[in-house]
């Protein structure tokens, strides 16, 4: 199955003007990575997290930012499967987007199911019902919303650590 990443980052509007331009400078840096449905999915979402976390400097979050995708991921993959080709007759695919802020990071990932995440706290020797534990454990805050008639948005936000000031020469 084909993977695909799609990015998006500031681009310089200098000496242009009209719509494009200014909805150019709105645009935060963006990326998303098709999850595939082969067992090395949640490997491919975390190298895929890491990547761009180091491609936008954000090193000090990537631990966090990694471990958040890689549970989002599991979950959309574990619980968010949906057997039955969408109601256009494509298969069902699932999404891992980043995107920054000015002050967080929000990982987004889409699956093709309707059915609420719920944090339910894990029996203590339990192998499952970590994830969204992890999840608000590490994040500024988390929710999800229907997406379509056919699947569901779960996000997490991770705050980012004040820019350093720039030093003068």
């Amino acid at each position: 199955m084909e993977n695909r990443t799609h990015q998006r980052q500031h681009t310089s509007t200098r000496g242009h003007s009209g719509a494009a331009s200014r909805l150019a400078l709105a645009a935060p840096p963006f990326a998303a990575h098709r999850i595939s449905t082969n067992t090395l999915c949640l490997r491919d979402a975390r190298n895929f997290t890491s990547d761009v976390i180091h491609r936008w400097n954000l090193g000090p979050v990537r631990e966090d930012a990694v471990q958040i995708a890689s549970e989002l991921v599991a979950n959309a993959v574990r619980h968010g499967k949906r057997r039955t080709p969408l109601p256009d007759g494509s298969p069902p695919v699932a999404w891992l987007a980043l995107t920054r802020r000015p002050h967080s990071l929000l990982c987004v990932v889409y699956d093709p199911s309707q059915r609420r995440p719920r944090l339910t706290p894990p029996a203590p020797l339990a192998e499952d019902h970590r994830g969204l534990p992890i999840v608000e454990a590490l994040s500024e805050g988390w929710g999800w919303k229907p997406s379509g008639a056919t699947g569901k948005a779960v996000w997490a936000r991770l705050a980012l650590p004040p820019a350093a000031a720039p030093r003068k020469p």
